[in-house]
């Protein structure tokens, strides 16, 4: 069972279709909603022909990847279904981490087996996803028929492989996106911190990156909250005012997002063992006011 058609001619889609093609997978086709989308990845890919038909696509393969936006599956799915599209044991999977593989009854009706399949992995374009989806981990809950596939193809990436409770999917989403796009929101408020100083954006996020590159490798090496640093760490309230009250003068609107950041940090600091539970409190206290819109 190795023949794989794509739905959805994105990023995903067509990385993992040229990764699969070179580990001895053959693609059938390459289905997108528009034929210039789907020529596109069809020439990266080098395998399949291209269509806009996405029930004529699923025919053709054994193990169907539905790669649409996240808002676009269960529709393109229950329109392969309804067009008769998908053959009794086809394995099929969408790779949303968000959604369970319930969004993909329809095909399940048809007799298909059913599972979510997602890279925990940032791609941001086709070069980087081919270069980064192999060795990544890749996050699975489904019909068991389907998940045996599944680890074949994890198997085939070098990849590595937890399952998830189905039930449960939307908090794995959840941390996926605290860890990575809250990443970057928070290195865009350091950089908005940066220019209330006087310090020109492409200067501060240079000089942030090799702070960033070092936390990430702390973080890599010594785990959460091990990596932990700063004034919070330590305990040192005075500090933390400062920040506020020079915040403030500024733009006042920031405040709120810095004292929410800040009362997870202490969380951290007293799980690392270096913040005291009475330096502790007073950081929250500091916090707690500038929330309330007081100040010290």
């Amino acid at each position: 069972m190795k023949i794989v058609s794509i739905i959805g001619a994105g990023v995903v889609g067509t990385s993992l279709g040229y990764l699969l093609s070179k580990k001895g997978y053959t693609i059938a086709a390459i289905a997108s909603r528009t034929i210039d989308s789907a020529n596109r990845a069809l020439e990266f890919i080098g395998q399949g022909y291209s269509t806009t038909d996405l029930a004529d696509a699923s025919k053709k393969a054994d193990i169907v990847f539905i790669t649409t936006s996240d808002k676009s599956i269960k529709k393109a799915c229950d329109n392969i279904a309804k067009a008769g599209g998908f053959k009794p044991g086809t394995v099929v999977f969408h790779t949303c981490g968000a959604l369970s593989s319930k969004v993909l009854n329809s095909a399940r009706k048809q007799g298909a087996y059913t599972a979510s399949f997602h890279p925990l992995q940032s791609l941001a374009n086709v070069k980087e996803a081919v270069k980064r989806l192999s060795g990544s981990y890749f996050f699975i809950e489904g019909h068991e028929k389907a998940l045996k596939t599944a680890r074949e193809i994890i198997q085939a990436l070098r990849g590595k492989e937890i399952r998830l409770d189905i039930n449960k999917k939307t908090l794995y989403h959840a941390g996926a996106c605290a860890a990575s796009n809250f990443l970057v929101a928070t290195v865009g408020f350091g950089i908005e911190l940066f220019e209330m100083a006087g310090i020109e954006r492409k200067d501060a996020l240079r000089a942030l990156m090799p702070l960033i590159h070092g936390t990430v490798k702390n973080i890599d090496k010594l785990g959460v909250p091990d990596a932990l640093t700063g004034p919070i760490a330590r305990g040192d309230s005075v500090i933390i005012n400062d920040h506020l009250k020079s915040i403030s003068k500024i733009k006042n609107e920031l405040v709120n997002l810095y004292c929410e950041l800040g009362k997870y940090t202490v969380k951290l600091g007293i799980e690392k063992g270096t913040l005291k539970n009475h330096d502790a409190k007073k950081i929250n206290d500091i916090f707690n006011l500038y929330l309330k819109g007081k100040k010290i």
